[in-house]
This record gives C-alpha cells, sequence and structure tokens, in this order.
C-alpha cells in the first residue's frame, strides 16, 4: 500500500497522478480563464484518486463493490438506451434516437463498450462458485449487447474487442488450447490464421467504408491538430487552448495551398481533436503526454498483474476509445478512469483478504489527509454549482434572445458573462444582442473572447459584420477572408465578401466577382433555401452593378 512508506509501483503512479495535475495547473492559461469548470474538476480528480486510494487500504472489499458500482450504472444506461430505441423515453440528440444519458450516440457507445470486460471476468469468476452472482453479470453483458449494435460507433466496437481480448486470455484457457492445437495441427492453424486475417482485413476496411467521409474528417482533425502540436510541442497551449490551435493550424494549412479537394470538404470547426492523446499533447506538451502515457500503461499493467483483468479490460477499452473519440472531455468518463484505475493497482478485491491491524500512527494521517482531500472536493463543488446556476439562469433568458428582445438580454447576459465566457454558444448570443443593439464596440470585444474558446467560423463572420457596420472595411475583409480560409467550402463568408465589396463606400468590382462566382459555383454540402436566397441576393447585387454571369 502506499500508506507503508514503501517505493513501490502503486506508488509511482500516485506520484505521477500529482505530477500530471501539476502539469495542468502549470500550463493553464489564468489570465484568459479559458476552462475555469474544467480546472476545479481537474483537482477534483486528483483528490478522487487519493480517496479511493486510502477507502481501498482500509476496505480491501470495496475495489469489488466500485467494479459492481460501475456495472450497475452501465445497466441503467442500456436500459435507459432500449428505452429510447423503442419509444419509451426521449432521446438527448435530434437526429439520432439512441444516446442514453449522453447527448450523442458517440460517447454512449464507448461506455457500453467499457462495460464487456468487467462484466466478462466477474461472469468467468463466479460462474463455477456463485452461479447466480454470475448470471447476474452475465445478464448485465446481454443487455449491454442489445443496446450496443444502436449506438454505430465503430470506435466503440474496436474498443469494446481489445478490452475483452486480455479478459479472454487471462481468464480462459484458450492460450493453452491454441498452443496444443498449433503443435497438433500446424497445417491447419495456418489456414485458419490466413481466413482469420482475411476477415479482420476486410472487417477493417468494411468499418472505415461504413461512414467514410466520418472518417476521413477525423484523420484530416487529427492531421490538423499534430500542425498545431508542432507550434508549442515542449509547453503546449494549456487547458482549453485547442480550439484557438486548431483554428489557427487549419487557416495556416488551407492558406499554404497544400490541401486536396477532399481535406476541403471534410473540414469543419471541431471543440475536441477526437483523439485524447493528441489533445492532451496539444494542450499539455510533451511532458503532459509522457506522464499520461505512462500512467495509462502502468495502470494497465498492474491491473494485470494484480489480477484486476476486468478493471484492466475496462481500463484498456476507455484508453482504446480515447484514440478516436473524445471521452475525457465528458465528466463520467474521467470519474471511471479514477475508479477503475484505482481498482488496478490493488489486490483482486473478490479474493478473500485477511484484514491487517492499523495503528493509529498510520489512521490519524489517513483521517487528516482524507479531511483535506474532502475539502478541496467541496471547495470544487461549491465553485461549479456556481457555474452550474449561471447556466440554468442562462437556459431561462435564452426565452428572450430567441424573441429578440435584445436589450432585455443584455442586461441579463452581463452579470452571467463573468461565470459563462468559456461556454461558446453564451458568447455568441451575448455578442449578437449587443451588435444588434448598436453597441459595435462592447460586441467586438465579446467576438474576440469567442474566437479565443472556439474555433467556430461563425465568430469571424459576425466579427467582420460588426465592423462592416462600424464602417471598418479592411478589418471586415480580415475576418471574412479568415473565415473562407478555416471553411473554404462554406459560401456563406463569399457571400458576405460579395456584400462587402459592393458597398459604394468600399467598391472593389474584380474582388466583388470572384467572391459572387465563389457563392454561384460552389457544391454546398446540403443544398437549402438559404443558399437559394444568398445566389438570389448575389445574382441581383451583380445585375445592378452591371455585371454579367453565367
Amino acid at each position: 500500500m502506499y500508506l507503508s512508506g514503501k517505493i513501490n509501483k502503486p506508488a509511482v503512479i500516485d506520484l505521477l497522478i500529482i505530477l500530471f495535475t501539476g502539469i495542468i495547473l502549470i500550463t493553464y492559461n489564468y489570465r484568459k480563464d479559458m476552462l475555469p469548470d474544467g480546472l476545479a474538476f481537474s483537482v477534483q480528480l486528483c483528490s478522487g484518486w487519493f480517496l479511493f486510494r486510502i477507502l481501498y487500504t482500509y476496505f480491501p472489499s470495496f475495489p469489488l463493490y466500485t467494479c459492481v458500482g460501475i456495472l450497475l450504472f452501465g445497466l441503467v444506461e442500456a436500459v435507459w438506451g432500449l428505452g429510447q430505441l423503442y419509444d419509451f423515453f426521449p432521446s438527448k440528440h435530434r437526429l439520432f434516437k439512441t444516446t442514453g444519458s449522453f447527448m450523442n450516440p458517440g460517447p454512449y457507445g464507448g461506455f457500453i463498450a467499457l462495460l464487456f470486460p468487467l462484466a466478462l471476468h466477474y461472469w468467468f469468476v463466479f460462474k463455477h462458485t456463485k452461479k447466480w452472482i454470475g448470471y447476474l453479470f452475465l445478464f448485465v453483458g446481454a443487455v449491454c449487447m442489445m443496446v450496443f449494435p444502436a449506438t454505430l460507433s465503430r470506435a466503440a466496437w474496436v474498443a469494446a474487442v481489445a478490452g475483452c481480448l486480455p479478459v479472454l486470455l487471462m481468464d480462459t484457457p484458450v492460450v493453452t488450447r491454441l498452443r496444443i492445437f498449433w503443435r497438433r495441427h500446424k497445417r491447419k492453424s495456418i489456414i485458419t490464421i490466413t481466413i482469420v486475417s482475411i476477415l479482420l482485413f476486410g472487417g477493417v476496411y468494411g468499418i472505415y467504408y461504413l461512414k467514410k467521409d466520418s472518417a476521413d474528417g477525423r484523420m484530416f482533425m487529427w492531421k490538423i491538430t499534430a500542425l498545431a502540436i508542432s507550434e508549442s510541442p515542449l509547453k503546449g497551449t494549456g487547458p482549453g487552448g485547442f480550439s484557438a490551435a486548431y483554428a489557427k493550424a487549419q487557416i495556416e494549412y488551407f492558406k499554404s495551398d497544400k490541401a486536396t479537394q477532399a481535406e476541403k470538404l471534410v473540414a469543419g470547426c471541431p471543440d475536441y481533436a477526437f483523439n485524447e492523446y493528441l489533445q492532451i499533447f496539444l494542450e499539455q506538451g510533451l511532458t503532459g503526454i509522457i506522464l499520461f502515457l505512462s500512467l495509462t500503461c502502468l495502470i494497465i499493467k498492474n491491473g494485470i498483474k494484480n489480477r484486476q483483468i476486468g478493471a484492466a479490460g475496462s481500463f484498456l477499452a476507455l484508453s482504446v476509445f480515447a484514440l478516436a473519440s473524445y471521452p475525457y472531455r465528458l465528466w463520467e468518463f474521467p470519474v471511471v478512469w479514477i475508479m477503475l484505475g484505482t481498482v488496478c493497482i490493488v489486490q483482486s478485491g473478490y479474493k478473500t483478504v485477511e484484514k491487517q491491524p492499523y495503528s493509529w500512527k498510520k489512521i490519524i494521517p489517513s483521517f487528516l489527509l482524507i479531511a483535506i482531500l474532502c475539502s478541496i472536493s467541496i471547495t470544487g463543488i461549491i465553485k461549479q454549482k456556481e457555474f452550474y446556476q449561471a447556466e440554468r439562469e442562462w437556459k431561462k433568458q435564452r426565452s428572450m434572445y430567441k424573441r429578440k428582445a435584445y436589450t432585455a438580454v443584455i442586461d441579463g447576459y452581463a452579470g452571467l458573462y463573468p461565470l459563462l465566457d468559456h461556454k461558446r454558444k453564451f458568447v455568441f448570443e451575448y455578442g449578437r444582442a449587443l451588435n444588434e443593439s448598436g453597441e459595435k464596440e462592447k460586441a467586438d470585444s465579446i467576438f474576440g473572447r469567442g474566437l479565443e474558446i472556439s474555433c467556430d467560423a461563425m465568430f469571424y463572420n459576425v466579427r467582420g459584420r460588426n465592423y462592416y457596420e462600424m464602417g471598418e472595411y479592411d478589418k471586415a475583409e480580415n475576418c471574412y477572408i479568415k473565415s473562407t480560409l478555416l471553411l473554404p467550402e462554406r459560401i456563406y463568408p463569399y457571400f458576405l465578401l460579395t456584400k462587402l465589396y459592393a458597398d459604394p463606400a468600399n467598391y472593389q468590382p474584380d474582388k466583388m466577382v470572384r467572391a459572387a462566382n465563389a457563392v454561384l459555383q460552389k457544391e454546398p454540402k446540403v443544398h437549402s433555401m438559404a443558399i437559394m436566397e444568398m445566389r438570389a441576393e448575389v445574382r441581383k447585387i451583380l445585375k445592378e452593378k452591371g455585371i454579367s454571369h453565367e
């Protein structure tokens, strides 16, 4: 145990947890303060790690209860998803039926995926000793399997297979049987391996082409994130710095004319890198990613060594899922990461553990540490409660924004801004309300904040329009051009440029024609009434200027 004072592997992992939290605190940009709630949550997670460690020290059976708790929560999620699938419960997303308590089927599928190794492991553990308990774990796995295909998450399928693999290898005699089969039937084994390899290759190919555009889009995100990392590989941007760094890197990439047409088509403005390791590298720098990868490897290694095969398999599944999604940006996954990680570095909880007597010399420091950790967590909860209450108040006031009662919106949003200036949608609404109310200078400041916390091209568009209305045409042009570089295939910024160049106070006919041609000739991803209206207005502008067009 880490309280014994000896240098051991769990103590090394504890030290790495402290160091990684320290890197987050050191790299954070306190002046811009782009992720205040996330910073508080990171400190809470560190406190939670050590609270679980102390709990497992004095109550050796608790790791088992932790795993059971995760499975029960997963069962609730699986039933919730089944209810959504059959229209008993409402979905959290307007385009997808099955999301559980999540806002998207992707993370939901990832959460269900990490339950399979736990359920499978405890089924193997109890099926011969306490069959009824074993069947309960089998039931949880079966319910999860019923809803799992509906998530359509390729990353979750890969994660589930990766997580269950160590369980099958460690909890069953499959390795021994395969060795015996190899010695007795080498020819059949080679044929079998060849067939399985072909099937696996076909499966990977099929998974890729199942949603090819989505896969291409993700690979493009990783490419741009890697380019952003190269700008500051040692220091990183700090927590919350992903969006601005990503936008800058994507603008520079398209500006260089190295991009293919396919890349232009799949380009977007993501909130996350869809690869946690790349995002950690970008935000926490080289030291941060080395610490995090070391933590991940040591936790899985200790889980296998300590015969916590289910927890290790689930932790592996989560780590694999993080390669192609954003689980650590949602509170559920980091909490499960802490729970599974602490389970992995203690001995198997389902075995009978002899109770060790503890002296007051060990108990008193432990209770003092618990008091400190609880104080830190409570302080974080109080701070997060402020953000939560501010968000609730914002949701109440949004009805005025939708009714375009901008004066009332400004009065309400001004008080919430200090707590919600890291929320992209809130900042956008506040800036737009200021713009519509004629407070252009203040709106410009708010839109500038939006560009610090988001890579959404609409912030360039609205800031450019704000400049245009202020008569600052050069600044407006710069914003619109950056928008076209960020998303080259979007038509709206070219429409704004056409209007800018057509203005009598800033008339530039050559530039106007080029922008107008882009509006008229670019093929939109989705045809809509808005596209038709923009094209009609552009034709009208060209006609008024006496310029013919095809």
